[in-house]
């Protein structure tokens, strides 16, 4: 049991570093930077920002 609750942990941690590098990127680091901060390979932040845009959808109230 002490396993499962370690690997929910773990995927946890994945998805908040993902969040993360998507933040730090569209608020205008370099892929680079990002994995200087990560200390990990630019090739593993590239992989968490595919098929990211850096710009954000926005819903303008005026049109509904």
């Amino acid at each position: 049991m002490k396993s499962r609750k370690g690997d929910e942990l773990k995927s946890i941690e994945g998805l908040l570093q993902n969040l993360l590098a998507i933040e730090l990127w569209r608020g205008g680091l370099s892929q680079d930077e990002i994995a200087k901060r990560f200390g990990t390979s630019k090739s593993i932040i590239s992989a968490m920002l595919k098929g990211v845009t850096r710009s954000i959808a926005t819903r303008d109230r005026d049109q509904e």
